[in-house]
């Protein structure tokens, strides 16, 4: 199973947001909808980045928010938000297009979905080609 069906239709694609705040509370939003996770998950994910700044940037445009396992996730999932404009963490970050919210139950239910996050990662053309692509259709060709 790849990547692009553990997402299914948790994809989205926004124009801009105000702030990195608001990029996780919409791009874990499918998370919630499909009672993957609690909304307090998301409020963990924003407190994790304030306390602990922003490691969740994985490489050059693309991040992955996610808070550790607790009550608040139902069931271990991903989503993916794409943000045209792109998003800063801080003063100091390049500009996230790509951000897969991360929900893990448990320590080790979510390895799957990494190693399927990493096959994707790991390919640079693909990774250029995502973070080009201004639609749902797009990513989901380039997935």
């Amino acid at each position: 199973m790849g990547i692009k069906k553990i997402l299914e239709d948790r994809i989205q694609v926004v124009e801009k947001v105000e702030s990195w705040e608001k990029a996780i509370e919409v791009g874990a939003f499918p998370l919630v909808k499909d009672k993957k996770i609690k909304f307090n998950y998301i409020e963990n994910m924003i407190k994790n980045i304030e306390e602990l700044g922003p490691y969740i940037i994985l490489i050059p445009g693309v991040a992955m928010p996610h808070a550790r396992p607790d009550e608040n996730v139902l069931e271990s999932s991903i989503s993916l938000l794409k943000v045209n404009e792109g998003v800063k963490f801080s003063e100091n970050t390049d500009k996230v297009y790509l951000m897969f919210c991360l929900a893990a139950k448990d320590s080790s239910s979510h390895i799957e979905i990494i190693e399927k996050l990493m096959e994707v990662l790991s390919d640079e053309e693909k990774i250029e080609k995502l973070i080009k692509a201004k639609t749902k259709e797009e990513l989901k060709s380039f997935l």
